[in-house]
């Protein structure tokens, strides 16, 4: 996903292989013991899918992780005090809202809010807003942000940074660099939600986090600057929004 897409989603799925297979002879071959997926480690290198959950605090204090589009599809997961995974799937029959449920647990959306139904008792639950950092660029040696604005940075040929920045793309605007110094490449990086109220059901524009990402291509020195503006602009107005910092290639 690119800084121009407004919303940014992940895949979670989640499989079983069974292989058995008998071997020539009288008598066929003892299967090999297989261990059960709840044993083995969590790969590290998988994304977590409640990374963009939307949270929220039900009366009693229990509280409920949702991420949408995970698992099945038009379905969503579920945890409950950081408990174990649920895969709920839409409720079809549902007159109204959005409502997800499986065998033992239903959650239906009302606003901002939802009601939980678990174990037999239903529990309302208040939505909880949190920041959400911006997406990460593997192999970059520094991820440069607003509060670095007017800062001297140092790098190699061959090393990239990337430069992290709030914009509205909603709105057509968009971070992009302005007359960038010849001993750069700069190319658009990845883009996503700046706060978690951005998945809830109906959310519409919000800002968003935008990333360009900057190569250093020959030793040089002198300004990066960026500007928000409209990609179908020609030119950029001064009254534009601008960053700048200073880079040094050696």
């Amino acid at each position: 996903m690119t800084i121009r897409e407004i919303a940014a989603a992940a895949g979670l799925s989640l499989g079983l292989l069974a292989a058995g297979c008998n071997a020539p002879g009288d008598a066929p071959a003892k299967p090999e013991e297989q261990t059960p997926v709840a044993d083995k480690p969590a790969d590290p290198a998988a994304p977590d899918p409640f990374a963009q959950a939307v949270n929220f605090e039900c009366d009693g204090g229990a509280k409920v992780d949702v991420a949408f589009d995970h698992g099945a599809a038009r379905g969503v997961l579920l945890r409950i005090d950081g408990g174990a995974a649920a895969a709920l799937a839409v409720d079809e029959t549902a007159t109204s809202g959005m409502v997800f449920k499986d065998a033992a647990t239903k959650i239906s959306f009302e606003g901002d809010g939802l009601q939980l139904t678990s174990g037999g008792a239903t529990k309302a639950c208040k939505f909880v807003s949190r920041s959400l950092p911006p997406p990460t660029v593997a192999g970059v040696i520094r991820d440069i942000r607003i509060e670095d604005a007017g800062s001297s940075v140092e790098m190699k040929v061959g090393e990239k940074i990337s430069v992290s920045l709030s914009g509205v793309p909603t709105a057509g605007y968009v971070w992009t660099a302005e007359a960038p110094p010849p001993f750069v490449k700069v190319s658009e990086g990845p883009g996503g939600a700046t706060s978690s109220a951005q998945s809830l059901p109906g959310f519409t524009g919000g800002n968003h986090w935008e990333v360009l990402i900057i190569e250093a291509v020959a030793p040089g020195e002198g300004e990066i600057a960026l500007v928000q503006k409209r990609p179908w602009e020609d030119k950029s107005d001064p009254s534009d929004e601008r960053f700048k910092f200073k880079l040094k290639v050696k």
